[in-house]
This record gives structure tokens, C-alpha cells and sequence, in this order.
């Protein structure tokens, strides 16, 4: 039996209104759908001019978001290989490393639009990047992380006014234990994980 019948299959003795909550909660908490609104939010906070902000962001976006998510789709919807979820980690792996190849990509060109933009970008990537290599060899939440992820950057450039945030790992990481989709080992290493290496870039830079 793989990964997804067997998530199905626990699934299914879940009460219904507890399972439903937990998908909403999963799906809200999406990383990716966040991303938008994120590359904005930096960009407004750091050293760069209205026009700058206004030029920079469609680009970013197409490489950080457009061109990863429109392939997430395309595998989802048309080729059906894998679920919402990329439960099977060998089907994440080779789709988290091909999309890591355009985010590298955006990481370069904020090397030349302004330091801690690119600071910022840089620690994300590899946060993420640390995510994808773990994945390799075990398997590790990517909701858990890239939502610590989300939390740690906004904190970072509004001087941690927004500490509170971190709570929102308690709903979101009971989401991803009552769907069977982590176990709390791998729930907590994604969390550890990428803030570890964010504050390591961002405090050496």
C-alpha cells in the first residue's frame, strides 16, 4: 500500500467535522498561496524606491510564484501525478528541485536590486533548499517549515512585532497530524529546520 491510500485510509476513521476543519486549516495555512502578498511585504520594507518596488515585484513574482506554481498545477490537473499534498516524497523531491531552479534564478537578480532584499531571498531559498535535500532521505513537513518560514520574514522586517504569529503553528501543525499526512518528529524538524537557517543567513548578513 503506498503513502496516499494509506493517509486515505486513516483518514476515513477521523470524525467528519474534525477531518473537514483540518483540511480548511490546511489549505488556508498553503505556503505557496502566500507568496504574493510576501515578495510585496518585503519589498515595501526594504531600501528601495516606489518605482523600484512597482519594476521588481512582477518580476520576482513570475520566478518565485507564476512559473513554480503554474508547474504545481500542471502536474496536479493535467498529468495527475501526484496530489495537492505531494505526499509521495519521491514525486516531491523531483518537483521541489525543479521549481528550486527559478527561484534560484529570482535569488540572483536580488543580488542587484538590494542587499537585504536579497539577504532576505537568499535565506529563504535555502531554508527551502535544506527542506528539499532532507526529503531526499526522510521525509519532512514542508507546512510546518515553510510556515515558520512565512513567520520568521514578516517578524524579521517589522521587528518582531508580529511574534504571535508563531501560535498559528498549533492549529496548522494539529491540521497536519489529524490528517496523518506527518508525524510529530517530522512536523517538528521542518519548524526547526527553517528557522535555524534563517536566522543563521540573516544573522551572518
Amino acid at each position: 500500500m503506498n503513502l496516499e491510500n494509506s493517509v486515505a485510509g486513516q483518514n476515513k476513521k477521523l470524525p467528519a467535522k474534525k477531518l473537514l476543519a483540518a483540511r480548511i486549516i490546511s489549505r488556508v495555512a498553503e505556503p505557496v498561496i502566500w507568496l504574493p502578498l510576501m515578495i510585496w511585504m518585503v519589498l515595501k520594507n526594504v531600501n528601495l524606491t516606489v518605482g523600484e518596488q512597482t519594476a521588481y515585484y512582477p518580476v520576482l513574482l513570475v520566478f518565485v510564484f507564476v512559473i513554480p506554481f503554474g508547474y504545481f498545477m500542471y502536474l496536479v490537473l493535467i498529468k495527475k501525478e501526484f496530489d495537492i499534498d505531494v505526499s509521495q516524497r519521491d514525486k516531491r523531491i523531483e518537483f521541489t528541485l525543479k521549481s528550486m531552479v527559478s527561484f534560484a534564478f529570482a535569488v540572483l537578480l536580488t543580488f542587484f536590486m538590494d542587499r537585504e532584499l536579497f539577504v532576505i531571498t537568499l535565506a529563504v531559498f535555502l531554508s527551502t533548499l535544506s527542506l528539499v535535500l532532507i526529503t531526499v532521505k526522510w521525509k519532512i513537513s514542508f507546512h510546518g517549515g515553510l510556515n515558520t518560514l512565512i513567520f520568521c520574514t514578516v517578524n524579521y522586517i517589522y521587528g518582531w512585532r508580529f511574534w504571535w504569529l508563531f501560535l498559528l503553528l498549533i492549529p496548522i501543525g494539529w491540521a497536519r497530524l489529524a490528517m496523518n499526512k506527518h508525524n510529530p518528529l517530522q512536523l517538528a524538524a521542518g519548524i526547526a529546520v527553517c528557522a535555524a537557517v534563517f536566522f543563521l543567513v540573516t544573522g551572518v548578513y
